[in-house]
């Protein structure tokens, strides 16, 4: 009887189970390799399954849904793996309103494995797909890109900005590693100058299409060739963030250096991201304006490039001048800079209106012998930038953080940083790269993250219940309960001791009802954890010991 009650409990209060177990309209079976709508019945708002499997590839063409009934495709019954010599390990060609998720198996968190392409990228977006959503893909050991999402010009002009737009491109919750160029290519890079071709025996430029509403989140890119996300030609309703990208361009190639670039012809917000270790700059401001880029933390970028040349300059932030629009603004918030080879943010944009640059704190920088100018490089008329509120400090314990020796960079009681910052609700910085309400109190933080006194098992605005982690110590698998009043999703993070985001998840919650709420901890190492459960107006801490 005890096993019936907890299966039933299983089923009622984890729709992530439901979500597993849903029906497959098509099954596309191990020794199948092409996906063709126009071979298939398929209707939107079906379900393809890929099996579990061995691949060569999969290419996935002539498949539509729409806004309202999506196509999903998922794996099916375990993981799906690629390891080929072939020119890309998964690709959508010409297909519009797809989820292609990896979570159709609880024993794994990428349901697709993308482990070698000898010939070319891991992931291709192309052939003119729009509204593509991506999530629970790991992609790695790739000659070139490890996802690709842009259709290039040609001399069908079918994909030229006047006659296609891309739209709705959201990736997330994907793993790339060992990557031989750039981790992500959104974009065509070309959107000012266009791309020069011959059609029919005629010099053409073609300008490469826009893409409208991108969204990178909660990836984790380690071990990079290039740049880490590259996002160009996204001029609309672009977002980058909560991404963790360490060892960027390792392969030191020139213009291809940076943690993330927000290229030319891209207009995106970056926030929350952390980036580690990188040869490149952190990020790279190429873009059209307009944007701000804040609560990001960077540390060490560059530091292990030419180390024994100081002029080999790398940046914490850089801000230059691609394809800028007149009347523009740059705005830089809330960044924690931590020992940049070289500067913690060069200014060189002259185009732009003007740079605003309120409550970063850099620290370390590699040309602090300069003086301050090694903290914020400006390169333009300093009527062209506004400066606030940040902190600079030349060594690292002036900064005041927990245990930077640990790459843990929150703020303890006695920084400086604390309450020096500038009130920035106006410009929606309302909370920290830990997704903390800011301010705490009455006065903003400087830097990424808002100090916070209250310690483990905080609890804001709460109208639920949570226990406490068990079992606690955990192994493999741990457990929380969570009754609440009201009905809601809960998004479930799990962060190291040092702040580092290791894993998320959401469930729904009923009301009034213990949810037991299960965390798989298989892939997460043996540490102190903090299990952050939030939603709308209400987040918990709770301390987990993993062993």
């Amino acid at each position: 009887m005890r096993k019936l009650v907890i299966s039933i409990i299983i089923i009622l209060f984890c729709p992530a189970a439901y979500i597993m177990a849903q029906q497959c309209d098509i099954t596309i079976e191990a020794n199948e390799f092409v996906v063709d709508g126009d071979n298939l019945s398929i209707s939107p708002g079906n379900t393809i399954c890929i099996t579990e499997s061995q691949k060569d590839f999969l290419l996935i063409k002539n498949i539509h849904g729409t806004e309202t009934n999506p196509i999903t495709i998922k794996n099916n019954g375990g993981q799906v793996v690629f390891d080929t010599d072939h020119f890309y390990g998964i690709k959508l060609a010409n297909c519009s309103y797809i989820k292609f998720m990896g979570n159709g198996s609880e024993e794994f968190t990428y349901g697709f494995k993308i482990k070698r392409v000898g010939q070319g990228a891991g992931f291709s977006i192309d052939e003119l797909s729009t509204n593509v959503e991506v999530s629970n893909v790991e992609i790695s050991n790739t000659l070139i890109a490890g996802l690709y999402a842009k259709t290039d010009p040609d001399c069908s002009f079918t994909s030229s900005r006047d006659n296609f737009t891309m739209y709705s491109l959201h990736i997330h919750d994907c793993y790339l590693h060992d990557i031989g160029d750039e981790g992500m290519y959104i974009g065509h890079s070309k959107y000012g100058p266009g791309v020069h071709l011959e059609c029919d025996g005629n010099d053409t430029i073609i300008f490469p299409h826009v893409i409208k509403d991108v969204k990178i989140y909660n990836n984790v890119l380690e071990h990079l060739g290039w740049d880490g996300i590259q996002v160009s030609s996204a001029d609309e309703d672009c977002s980058i963030y909560d991404n963790i990208i360490r060892y960027d361009s390792e392969k030191e190639t020139t213009y291809q250096m940076s943690g993330i670039l927000i290229g030319g012809g891209s207009k995106c917000d970056c926030y929350n991201n952390q980036i580690i270790d990188g040869k490149g700059d952190g990020i790279d401001v190429l873009g059209l304006g307009n944007f701000k880029v804040f609560n990001n933390l960077i540390v060490r970028a560059g530091k292990n490039f030419e180390p024994g040349d100081p002029n080999a300059s790398k940046h914490g932030i850089y801000v230059g001048d691609v394809f800028t629009l007149p009347n523009s603004e740059y705005k830089l918030y809330n960044n924690t800079i931590v020992s940049p080879k070289s500067y913690g943010i060069t200014y060189n944009n002259d185009v732009a209106q003007k740079g605003i640059l309120y409550n970063n704190l850099i620290v370390d920088p590699g040309q602090k012998s300069q003086g301050e100018v090694a903290f914020i490089n400006n390169q333009v008329s300093a009527s062209k930038l506004v400066v606030g509120n940040n902190l600079n400090a030349y060594e690292i314990d002036e900064a005041g953080f927990e245990n930077a020796s640990s790459d843990n960079y929150q703020l303890s009681e006695q920084s400086a940083a604390v309450d020096l910052g500038k009130n920035l609700s106006s410009e929606g910085i309302t909370f920290d790269i830990l997704n903390n309400s800011r301010p705490y109190n009455t006065f903003f933080d400087i830097g990424a993250y808002e100090f916070r006194p209250i310690g483990i098992g905080e609890e804001f605005g709460s109208k639920i219940i949570v226990s406490d982690v068990f079992p606690n110590p955990s192994q493999n698998t741990a457990w929380v309960s969570v009754f609440p009043t009201n009905a809601d999703i809960y998004s479930f993070v799990l962060f190291s001791m040092e702040g580092k985001r290791l894993m998320s998840f959401s469930r729904f919650c009923y009301a009034n009802t213990d949810n037991k709420i299960k965390i798989n901890l298989e892939t997460i190492k043996s540490q102190a954890c903090i299990l952050q459960i939030k939603t709308t107006n209400t987040t918990i801490n709770r301390k987990i010991i993993i062993e």
